[in-house]
């Protein structure tokens, strides 16, 4: 409900050693098409940077995505990437041949409710 928060776990598998420090994006996106809801920040709450992530090493990622008091019933997609901080620019997601597709994940679709209390 608008006021509360989603709470998302995500796991990364990291495919190679990381020589760069990313920052994780959470997007709540309204059927507007609006941010109604967001938390940025290092994975796991800054205490494992990405650099120090080893190959195939699998990385649990908590986030409680405050959605807006504001917010509109309806559906809503949940949308996550990375990014460098200094720069904003966006990690690319590869298909498998390797070709860019887009920069950034929908992970799904979260419904947004009312709820009145009397």
């Amino acid at each position: 409900t608008p006021g509360q928060s989603v709470h998302l776990t995500l796991f990364w598998r990291a495919l190679c050693q990381l020589d760069e420090d990313y920052t994780v994006f959470t997007h709540l996106i309204g059927p507007d098409g609006q941010l109604w809801g967001q938390k940025d920040n290092p994975p796991v709450d800054g205490f494992y940077p990405t650099t120090r992530w080893k190959e195939s090493e699998i990385i649990r990622d908590q986030y409680d995505i405050p959605v807006s008091p504001d917010a509109p019933p309806g559906e809503y997609q949940l949308l996550v990437g990375m990014y460098r901080v200094e720069t904003g620019e966006r990690l690319p997601v590869l298909d498998d041949m390797g070709n860019m597709i887009d920069d950034k994940v929908l992970l799904g679709k979260v419904t947004i409710t009312k709820t009145h209390f009397e």
